[in-house]
């Protein structure tokens, strides 16, 4: 009987500890705190301490792992690293000047940053800079009769672009490799790329202009269908009193947002199909960022910030009288980072 009751004494405690405990712990995950309105973000003006600083390129993880790229006379100082409290320079693996034009990653181990060497052997060759991060270190690789580098981007770890001057390069996995597409006589500069998946991928690259008349912008739109590249489009515009406005399709910066293609360089453009729509006309317009069809960003000229929340376009002021050309945004929905003249970064939150 003594035995019995031990028996149902320790059952009992056993179930009102158990009981109490899961109703006194959490009933499951913390609600999820939505993002703050883009528009009424804080804006402030972070200095970064360096002699001469232009950023021209931005990429992160998240807002606390976000990596900024442009070039620095006070050589090196030519990226950047915010961990969400401080910005710190990262000294890469070269022993002389370059500069950053291109960031892309896959997570926080598996960065990549493209740019130029601010030397040439003889021929002016050899120029490509290229630099991994694994998470721990990094690598730089050296690539052979390789033109200065401006943009990067991949489907896979192993399927990776890197475009430049009259240069094209991909990574397997393993290597880069020089790769063949049209090049004009007077040659082409590559500045973006862009892609939907390993088959569909797109780059653009503007002319050198030495072929009459002088005053136009020529885009060439390049399509890599998985077997080879080809010029898809063109886009120009003669600035002259006889002009084709239907002729200024597309931008020279390309976006892939929530499975769209857009395009940014003397206004805003989305690609439908064959065609491309103008979602803003303003010419001041230089690049776009965002991580939503719903969240969007376009940045410029004199200061030229604007926000498309899915409805209608915003023009957002940083600052009375803020009029620094913005090269470059980059927002993961919850806070942003513009690029912009000088050694300043602008963070919104």
């Amino acid at each position: 009987m003594i035995k019995q009751f031990k028996i149902f004494l320790i059952s009992s405690v056993s179930t009102f500890l158990f009981t109490n405990l899961q109703c006194s712990g959490p009933t499951g995950p913390p609600p999820v705190k939505p993002n703050k309105d883009p528009r009424t973000y804080s804006w402030t003006i972070d200095t970064i301490k360096a002699s001469y600083l232009q950023l021209y390129e931005i990429w992160g993880s998240s807002a606390n792992n976000v990596y900024f790229g442009g070039n620095n006379s006070g050589y090196p100082g030519c990226l950047w690293h915010y961990d969400g409290n401080k910005y710190e320079v990262i000294n890469l693996p070269e022993n002389k000047p370059y500069e950053i034009n291109g960031i892309y990653g896959f997570s926080s181990g598996d960065v990549w940053v493209v740019g130029e060497k601010s030397y040439y052997n003889s021929g002016f060759t050899d120029s490509s800079f290229i630099c991994h991060y694994n998470g721990f270190l990094w690598q730089q690789y050296f690539i052979t009769g390789g033109g200065r580098l401006r943009a990067i981007w991949g489907s896979t770890p192993n399927d990776i672009w890197a475009v430049g001057s009259n240069t094209l390069l991909h990574f397997n996995g393993a290597s880069w490799v020089k790769n063949s597409f049209y090049i004009p006589p007077q040659g082409v500069q590559l500045a973006s790329i862009t892609g939907l998946s390993s088959d569909e991928v797109y780059m653009t690259g503007y002319r050198n202009d030495v072929v009459p008349p002088l005053d136009t912008t020529f885009y060439y739109l390049y399509y890599y269908n998985g077997n080879q590249w080809l010029v898809a489009d063109s886009s120009y515009k003669t600035y002259s009193s006889v002009s084709d406005e239907n002729a200024w399709k597309f931008g020279i910066f390309l976006k892939t947002i929530s499975g769209n293609i857009y395009s940014a360089g003397d206004g805003l453009f989305r690609k439908d199909a064959d065609n491309w729509i103008v979602l803003n006309n303003d010419e001041f317009i230089l690049n776009l960022g965002g991580n939503d069809s719903g969240n969007l960003f376009a940045v410029g000229s004199f200061g030229k910030l604007y926000h498309y929340n899915g409805k209608d376009w915003e023009n957002i002021i940083i600052r009375e009288n803020f009029n620094s050309t913005i090269y470059y945004i980059w927002t993961d929905g919850s806070e942003a980072f513009l690029a912009t003249e000088g050694p300043y970064v602008i963070h919104g939150k």
